[in-house]
């Protein structure tokens, strides 16, 4: 009896050494598509293959602005060297870690959207302490940012800059989503408290109004995460494509 107990614990272990490994269970592809039965977005038909996203360096990333100008942005610092020099270093109180070069404003020309993390301030005070309202997050205490950039005539100067963000940004990308020509921007929104590498809560369109973003849309809470833009539904307009991690 014990002898066959030793066996079929010895058969038991080579079948587990010999089994081939159970195939991984790809993550679910979700698509937004723009429609104007819904003046909005809603989910949409995935008909053709979705193409791998293009993997972000884990060391510093380098993106270059035009022939004399680059972005290096390394350890949630950008530094902005032109013709070999530094031009420009961010705040050291800065954590930046999204950068997005792209036509942020539909004004044919490249801007640079930082997404990063700072302390809070109540900027100006005049709108906090001298009417005696409470300050809205504690001093010191970190908050997400959206700031637009942009290098024109040889200087690097802020277009716009948001105060903090009620819903933090964790991804974001720019593609014309409604077919009607102009850029929207779409950003993958969480919630503060929760880990940067946790999937996101909702999705969020917005569109450059001359001062800022308006919110286009803002899809349904989920577990979303990999944000790209892709046709595959098939009719030549960019669709919102997400992973499903619920």
């Amino acid at each position: 009896m014990k002898r066959a107990l030793i066996a079929l614990g010895l058969s038991t272990l080579l079948l587990a050494k010999i089994s081939p490994p159970a195939p991984a269970v790809e993550t679910p592809w979700l698509a937004f598509s723009f429609r104007s039965d819904l003046e909005g977005y809603g989910p949409a038909p995935i008909n053709r293959p979705i193409l791998a996203a293009q993997e972000r360096p884990a060391q510093a990333d380098v993106t270059v602005l035009d022939q004399w100008t680059t972005l290096v942005l390394e350890g949630g610092s950008l530094t902005v060297v032109h013709r070999n020099e530094k031009a420009w270093t961010s705040d050291p109180s800065w954590d930046i870690r999204e950068l997005l070069v792209a036509d942020l404003n539909n004004d044919d020309q490249q801007e640079v959207a930082l997404v990063l993390w700072k302390p809070f301030r109540p900027e100006p005070p005049v709108f906090y302490g001298a009417f005696g309202f409470p300050a809205p997050w504690e001093e010191g205490s970190l908050r997400n940012h959206l700031f637009v950039y942009t290098w024109r005539g040889g200087e690097w100067f802020p277009l716009w800059c948001s105060s903090p963000i009620a819903d933090p940004i964790s991804d974001l990308t720019l593609g014309d989503v409604d077919g009607d020509g102009a850029n929207e921007l779409v950003a993958l929104e969480t919630a503060y408290g929760e880990s940067l590498d946790a999937p996101a809560h909702q999705v969020s369109v917005w569109r450059w109004n001359g001062w800022g973003f308006t919110l286009q849309w803002r899809s349904p809470a989920g577990a979303y995460a990999n944000l790209t833009l892709q046709d595959v539904t098939g009719d030549d307009v960019l669709d919102i494509l997400v992973q499903d991690r619920s």
